[in-house]
């Protein structure tokens, strides 16, 4: 049986982990994207700025439930935390309001805490590709792929760090896409991604355990819902800022 492209890629990237961070990814933020548009509606306020936190949301349950596999490593990162597997650290990536927005056109250098997420020094290691814990999601054929991709990587160390960047466009009334890709970061201050997946429809009902952080956020709890999730045609005008 052929190997998926894009749950072969995982594993190669990622590990043994790899396919279940592929499969969370989307519903993680289609669970933010709910709870900051309910939060945005019950704030009963003009503009977006409630919504607009969906950034700092996501990047925190990107630690909270992809820290609980187990070959996660979690990252300081300039007062905040990103998740890591294989020493390829995720860092989702909020780069539009409209679905017309081009990846390419989006500077993504504007802080030094993001420019730091492709020069910061990791610690070394060599890849972690070795199955320690039960992967009954894993075919025969993955499993002798991650055995293969260890036997070749087992002794190399890399010391570019590669980060995994999650790009998503939304806004309070819509999640328009979500895709992932390894990406580099030019003098410009743009990406260039070897490849590209949308993940939007993968892991479409996947069950996944999202707990609040530490202390209660504004939008934990139980806030009166409208009916607001990934809709095909855009709604409103709002101008990416």
């Amino acid at each position: 049986m052929a190997i998926d492209e894009g749950r072969a890629w995982a594993l190669k990237t990622f590990g043994p982990d790899g396919v279940l961070v592929r499969e969370q990814i989307s519903a993680i933020i289609r669970n933010c994207h709910e709870k900051m548009a309910n939060a945005q509606a019950e704030a009963e306020m003009t503009h977006s700025g409630v919504y607009g936190q969906i950034w700092r949301k996501c990047l925190d349950e990107f630690v909270a439930v992809l820290g609980k596999l187990p070959s996660a490593e979690i990252l300081p990162l300039r007062g905040y935390k990103l998740v890591a597997f294989n020493g390829v650290a995720l860092f989702p990536w909020r780069f539009a309001r409209e679905r017309s927005a081009d990846i390419g056109s989006q500077p993504f250098a504007v802080s030094n805490t993001r420019i730091s997420l492709f020069e910061q020094e990791r610690n070394q290691m060599p890849p972690r590709l070795e199955i320690e814990f039960d992967h009954p999601e894993l075919t025969t054929e993955e499993l002798a792929l991650l055995d293969a991709e260890s036997t070749a990587l087992g002794s190399v160390m890399s010391t570019q760090p590669r980060v995994v960047v999650v790009p998503y466009a939304s806004n309070p009334f819509a999640l328009h896409s979500v895709d992932w890709g390894e990406a580099t970061l030019g003098e410009d201050g743009y990406l260039t991604f070897e490849s590209m997946e949308s993940l939007l429809e993968i892991g479409v009902g996947t069950l996944i355990d999202i707990n609040p952080a530490e202390e209660d956020a504004f939008s934990e709890g139980p806030i009166p819902r409208p009916q607001l999730g990934v809709k095909e045609e855009e709604e409103g005008n709002e101008a990416h800022g």
